[in-house]
């Protein structure tokens, strides 16, 4: 499926994908629904940003992009709202390797010793085992929150197809089961596809050299607060204030970075869906 950008330009803007029959409407408020955009806590993030939401019924991995221009308004369906009565912001997705992620603008560079990019969220899964109770899938983890790359230049030259940091919900077994993680890319090598194909042979590719996985405990009941700090080379995970990641990322500081939220599956058979209570991205001079 081809997809292309396309920019909200209305209220009542129906949005089609290629030539396919299929559409996504995005002027679909309910009486629980909200407008994100007409909510003052979440409007600063929706400034700096646009929405990369899939086609549930495509091909693993297509994507959309929504509010390019970052223009919010009237930018609500039924599964990118504010739900009213909790004034959650709420993300829903269907589908394996598909998403609804906010994804900042700001391309940032990680080495800056003064200059640090937060990503401030209070997330609430819900009910991620019910989704997952059809998967297939050898490993069932829900994405909330990632720092991607753009490669060395805007254009996205050079990029690597690796976000350096997924927060996830992972489903697992026995005593990590329904624990978060945050998943960190341990070099800047393609392990992936063409660009790859050199490097997969390469110890530094393997699963146990090209990542670090830090276990962050077992999910609680109701929100939990995040805060990733990226700068100085350095990337910090904090959970409910408590630091749980302190990383050095020097191998990533010729790359272009950025922060998404939101969901992304890597589950077969299921709708994930997440409630934050709290969505903010501040940068801090020291």
């Amino acid at each position: 499926m081809a997809l292309r950008k396309t920019k909200i330009l209305g209220l009542a803007t129906t949005l089609l994908l290629s030539s396919q029959a299929f559409a996504i409407t995005f002027d679909d408020a309910g009486d629980n629904r909200g407008i994100p955009a007409d909510y003052a806590q979440y409007r600063p993030i929706l400034s700096e940003s646009e929405l990369q939401i899939s086609d549930p019924a495509g091909k693993k991995g297509n994507k959309l992009y929504i509010a390019t221009n970052t223009d919010f308004s009237g930018v609500v369906n039924e599964v990118f709202y504010v739900d009213k009565e909790s004034e959650a912001f709420v993300f829903k997705m269907t589908g394996d390797h598909k998403r609804n992620e906010l994804r900042v603008h700001k391309n940032f560079n990680t080495s800056l010793p003064h200059t640090f990019y937060h990503l401030n969220a209070s997330i609430e899964p819900v009910s991620p085992e019910a989704s997952m109770k059809d998967s297939t899938s050898k490993q069932n983890e829900i994405t909330y929150l990632q720092v991607h790359n753009k490669g060395v230049t805007v254009d996205g030259k050079d990029n690597i197809p690796h976000p350096l940091l997924r927060v996830v919900w992972r489903e697992g077994a026995g005593e990590t089961a329904g624990h978060y993680w945050a998943v960190i890319k341990d070099n800047a090598l393609i392990c992936k596809g063409k660009k790859g194909k050199e490097n997969m042979g390469k110890p530094a590719c393997k699963s146990e050299n090209a990542y670090k996985q830090y276990d962050l405990g077992k999910a609680k009941a109701g929100a939990t607060d995040f805060n990733i700090i990226v700068g100085n080379s350095t990337l910090i995970v904090n959970l409910d204030g408590e630091q749980k990641v302190n990383h050095n990322i020097d191998y990533w500081s010729h790359l272009l970075s950025y922060f998404k939220a939101g969901v992304y599956n890597q589950f077969t058979n299921g709708e994930s869906e997440a409630h934050f209570y709290q969505l903010e991205y501040q940068v801090e001079h020291k």
